[in-house]
């Protein structure tokens, strides 16, 4: 535990309860949508209204959002949650659907970008370990917290939004107690910037970080948001084995961006960008061979894994160039935003036309990004 506190590893259990929260939303909203009967192109509207909001929102308060009121904007965002969470009894058509994710959208700013800050003043991690705890952190709550609004939206919409309320009232508990026991850390790492220094492409490959953040928040945000609707309708899962569904693919996401980070040979090896996209192409080509419940476990476990490779590898290449890292990590979440309202707008109308065309998408946005950064190392003069 002295470690834990020392090395300022407890901050990432509040991203961690914080997309367990945006998981129970974004799950529920496109549960509901399934049950509404509202057609693929619709939902993956709906869908893209969520990054619309946080995009936007995240701009306006990088401007006022400072070191010392961050943490007040991250309790308001998990307070704006619980009233989210209450709101899910007015969900019993479309129009509010679009009103939840809206808030939802809008108000997950107010965190988001308040941690990026808090968490610059409480840990003293190397790059490549904050980079891979905070992928575990966010894919993990992400993953349980699709399990436990899968587990729970049967149960009625008091249960439903059960896991909003609880971890919100965690996360101010914590950030109160947090800033009454807060000490200044030493952060004396040197690592990342010896590595920065022996490499003569990490300039290069922050361009590599922007292109793979793109696509991966491009396929992902469409194939995760309809997903369940993919797996009730055409597998005829339940609403809990389309929960659990989305769970698999953010364990692996989450498992798989930590692990990576221990593999320091393959970080600025373009060969384990293609490696990973080939393995992301193959999940989405086994629920066309093999049309079958199983499969789309395989499915979301590889594109998962995929994921987990793609988020951790452009984090850390964004931060580890030193002098540009604030504005590396602004064009990341600038193209994240930009992706996850395109995403399930565009993955949306493929499933209007067919499942096929849902999952053959995807592979070609995969191989298309692989030959830009091949071609890119290869002929740019950076």
């Amino acid at each position: 535990m002295n470690t834990i506190m020392k090395k300022g590893l407890w901050i990432y259990i509040f991203p961690a309860l914080m997309d367990f929260s945006v998981a129970a939303v974004l799950l529920f909203s496109s549960i509901r949508a399934v049950e509404l009967g509202v057609s693929s192109v619709v939902m993956g509207i709906l869908g893209s209204v969520w990054g619309i909001t946080y995009s936007f929102s995240s701009i306006m308060l990088s401007k006022v959002i400072s070191k010392k009121n961050a943490p007040w904007f991250m309790i308001a965002s998990c307070i704006s949650f619980i009233f989210i969470g209450g709101f899910f009894y007015f969900c019993v058509s479309l129009f509010p659907l679009f009103v939840l994710l809206f808030l939802g959208g809008f108000c997950s700013s107010f965190f988001f970008v308040g941690f990026q800050i808090f968490m610059g003043n409480n840990t003293g991690l190397a790059y490549h370990k904050s980079s891979a705890f905070y992928t575990l952190s966010w894919s993990g709550g992400m993953a349980f917290g699709s399990l436990a609004e899968g587990s729970l939206i049967n149960s009625g919409v008091f249960y439903a939004q059960l896991p909003i309320f609880i971890s919100s009232l965690i996360i101010i508990s914590g950030i109160i107690l947090s800033e009454k026991i807060k000490k200044p850390l030493d952060v004396i790492i040197e690592e990342d910037k010896k590595e920065a220094q022996r490499s003569p492409f990490v300039k290069k490959y922050v361009w590599i970080a922007w292109a793979e953040i793109f696509c991966v928040a491009l396929v992902t945000t469409g194939v995760r948001y309809l997903l369940p609707k993919v797996a009730i309708s055409s597998f005829m899962f339940s609403k809990q084995m389309a929960g659990i569904a989305v769970f698999v693919f953010f364990i692996f996401q989450a498992i798989a961006g930590y692990a990576v980070s221990f593999f320091s040979v393959f970080r600025y090896r373009i060969s384990s960008h293609h490696i990973m996209k080939l393995l992301g192409i193959i999940s989405l080509i086994v629920p066309l061979v093999f049309y079958k419940s199983a499969a789309i476990f395989i499915f979301a476990g590889l594109l998962g894994i995929y994921a987990g490779h793609a988020f951790y590898t452009s984090v850390f290449y964004a931060i580890n160039d030193e002098e540009k890292s604030g504005f590396n990590i602004g064009i990341n979440e600038a193209l994240v935003g930009i992706a996850s309202v395109c995403g399930p707008f565009l993955l949306g109308i493929m499933l209007n036309i067919s499942i096929g065309w849902f999952l053959l998408f995807p592979c070609i946005i995969l191989f298309l990004a692989g030959l830009v950064q091949h071609l890119f190392l290869k002929y740019s003069a950076i």
